[in-house]
Order: C-alpha cells, then sequence, then structure tokens
C-alpha cells in the first residue's frame, strides 16, 4: 500500500472515532433546586456543553422549590441536600451525585486565625442563648488544647477549559475513604472582640437548612439535647428551641448566595452555607469538633470521612451518624442529590439520555476538575449506590 493510501485511511478512521465520539444530537434540559449546588453546576454545565454538546438550564431556588418543581412535572430534573417528608412523587429516584461541608462562615476582621466552636457553642449561637462573641463559652471553645487532623493529598492532572490543570486532591484507600496523614495536638488561644452577633439564616424552604438543623439536633443528643431539641425542617425558623422572630439579632435572608452575602457585610455577622460562599465572599470559617473530639475544617476530605460512616438507604439516600467517632469527619456535611425520573415515568427518551449523562458528569467529573469550590467527589460504596440509581435513568 502507498503512502498516500495509509494517510488517507487514518485520516478517515480518526474522523469516524470523532464522530462516534460526540452527541448524535444537541439538546437541553431544565433543572432547579438547591442553591447549595449553584456553585459547582455553574462552572460545571460549561464544561457538560464544552464535552457533549448538550445544554443545561439550571435555576437555584432553594432545594424546597426543586421538590416541588419535580414533583409538579416542571422539570427535567432536580437537586436537593434533603429528601422528601411528604408529597412524594409518583416517580422519584435519588441519586447521590456529590457532597460538600455545611460551613460556619463569620465576620470577624480583628481575629486573624480560624476560631474554634463545639456542636454545643454553634447550637446556642444559632438558637439566640449566646449574643456576643466574647461570651464564656466561645472563649472557652478558644482558649484550649485542640486535635487536629491532616490528610494525605496528591497532584491530579483534570482538564479543564481544553487545558490540563494539577490540582492537589485527597488519597483515599480501596473503601474510597481519605487517608488521614498526621494527627496533632496544639495550645490555641483566641482573643474574640466585644461585639454583637448577628445571625443571618435561609428563609427558603432549604435542604442546607435541614441539614445544618440534623447536625445541631444530633450532635447535641443526650445531655445537651435541650440545646436543640427539634426536629429538623427545611424552614430554619420552624425548628429553633425559641421564637427567633422576637430577637432583633436574626437575619433572614433568601438563598444561602444572600446569607452569604449578609455576613460579608455585617461585622460580627455568621451564617451557615456550602463553603464556596464563603470563599467567594471572603469569610473565614469555623473548626468544627467532631464526635471523636478534633476539630475539623470545611474540606472535601473531611467530608468524605464523615459521610463514609453513615447509612445507605434503598431509595439512595444517606443517613449520617453525628454521634460515631470518625478520625478526621467534618460533622456538618452532607450529601446531595439530583431527583430523577425512572424508566417508568415514561419521559422523552432524548432527554432522559441527557439527565443520565449530566448525572454521571456530576457524579464523575465536576468535584474532581473544580476541587477549590469545596465539594466532594462521591466515592466507594455510595458510588456504586449512585450509579446503579443512574442507570435507571431511560
Amino acid at each position: 500500500m502507498k503512502l498516500g493510501k495509509k494517510v488517507a485511511i487514518v485520516a478517515i478512521a480518526a474522523s469516524s472515532l470523532i464522530l462516534s465520539s460526540s452527541p448524535a444530537f444537541a439538546g437541553q434540559i431544565n433543572g432547579s433546586g438547591a442553591t447549595f449546588a449553584q456553585p459547582l453546576i455553574d462552572v460545571c454545565k460549561v464544561e457538560f456543553t464544552k464535552d457533549t454538546g448538550h445544554t443545561i438550564n439550571y435555576t437555584a431556588g432553594g432545594s424546597g422549590k426543586g421538590r416541588t418543581d419535580f414533583s409538579k412535572n416542571l422539570v427535567d430534573f432536580a437537586a436537593s441536600d434533603a429528601v422528601y417528608t411528604s408529597g412524594f412523587p409518583a416517580h422519584l429516584e435519588y441519586a447521590p451525585v456529590y457532597a460538600a461541608p455545611i460551613a460556619i462562615m463569620y465576620n470577624l476582621p480583628t481575629v486573624k486565625e480560624p476560631i474554634y466552636l463545639r456542636a454545643s457553642t454553634v447550637a446556642q449561637i444559632f438558637s439566640g442563648y449566646i449574643t456576643n462573641w466574647n461570651d464564656k463559652i466561645i472563649a472557652a471553645d478558644n482558649e484550649r488544647v485542640v486535635k487536629t487532623v491532616k490528610f494525605k493529598t496528591k497532584k491530579q492532572v483534570t482538564k479543564v477549559g481544553g487545558k490540563n490543570v494539577t490540582k492537589k486532591v485527597p488519597v483515599l484507600d480501596k473503601n474510597g475513604k481519605p487517608k488521614v496523614k498526621s494527627t496533632s495536638e496544639k495550645r490555641v488561644n483566641i482573643d474574640l472582640p466585644s461585639q454583637p452577633i448577628t445571625v443571618y439564616y435561609r428563609t427558603d424552604s432549604s435542604g442546607t437548612s435541614e441539614q445544618f438543623g440534623k447536625f445541631l439536633k444530633g450532635a447535641n443528643a443526650g445531655e445537651n439535647s435541650r440545646l436543640w431539641p427539634k426536629t429538623a425542617s427545611g424552614t430554619f425558623s420552624n425548628m429553633t428551641p425559641n421564637n427567633i422572630s422576637t430577637f432583633f439579632n436574626f437575619q433572614g435572608a433568601n438563598g444561602s448566595a444572600l446569607v452569604a452575602a449578609g455576613v460579608a457585610g455585617k461585622v460580627g455577622g455568621i451564617g451557615y452555607g456550602e463553603v464556596s460562599w464563603a470563599t467567594s465572599n471572603k469569610l473565614a470559617v469555623a473548626n468544627i469538633e467532631n464526635a471523636a473530639g478534633e476539630f475539623i475544617a470545611p474540606d472535601a476530605p473531611g467530608t468524605s470521612a464523615f459521610l463514609g460512616g453513615g447509612t445507605i438507604e434503598a431509595n439512595g439516600s444517606l443517613t449520617a451518624d453525628y454521634k460515631k467517632k470518625i478520625q478526621g469527619a467534618y460533622p456538618i456535611a452532607t450529601a446531595s442529590y439530583g431527583l430523577v425520573y425512572p424508566e417508568s415515568a415514561k419521559k422523552d427518551p432524548e432527554k432522559q439520555k441527557i439527565v443520565a449523562a449530566w448525572h454521571t458528569y456530576l457524579l464523575e467529573q465536576c468535584a474532581k476538575k473544580f476541587p477549590e469550590k469545596g465539594y466532594a467527589q462521591i466515592t466507594g460504596a455510595l458510588y456504586d449506590k449512585a450509579k446503579s440509581q443512574i442507570a435507571k435513568i431511560k
């Protein structure tokens, strides 16, 4: 065979390969739901479009809005940080596609290092019992010996925007759990200012609020149960021990973005939300004590460690154990779910293909491509469950 023919055949083969890897059609799907998911979805849907040609339209109106839209068949998928407790739609599958820590973010410009908070202290701040930053309870958390953990990391090369980018990611064991590099103890003595506390909380129906409430109740169960006795709710004001509507230092906001903006605009402010909102608003975040007595920052390895100790339910959701002693666990963390339609829903098959591809991309690519956003990639047994849930989308 002559060289020219060889080149032609190779070119035709390469062209066929490119065509076969491209989508047969370029479509779009619509979703709504968690603001918790928004920082990751906003950046990753751009990559998904580059890689597949498909378009993702996503409106972040809160987990409750996402569940309502899904129940009314208004969207092709929804995102929620909490599962339904009532109003179950006729066709539903949960796909746990990413996880993230819920950070306690605060605005104290004179404090130059991250503060330390126990679960009981967090409960007393967010219920209005503690109203000033120099309160003796907060002071005691920050004048003590604290245990900390460091995780093993490695360099990982991923393609973002068509370019290879090297980033540090946690090293995982064979079960998908992050490997601890070292543990240490140190004495901290952080001076906190005489500054009134302004608490910012979600007013919309929020999965983030519900998961935060589960931590406040679960981590304080037992001798501290009086500090947060109510069952978790998507509406923050419905689960607080006190009627916060009568408290002058509580400010409500719709969505994580406005909570973070409120904290950023008020010296002495404190709030809760996905850690990316704190980062984008240049807010400090607290180290939170876990059941093992360690103070852990809100990061991806700590999130994975904590969720690895939870129970995977048959429907794809995860039940966390706030009293389980897990080394390195960040205790205010949650898996977040795609709400999707299974084959029995008899949806448009072409859109369902995109929904399945998008959730596979969320599960396997998004947290890996953008580790700086603070999301943890689903691993281990929960990853296997997510894959089986996505397989039901037909």
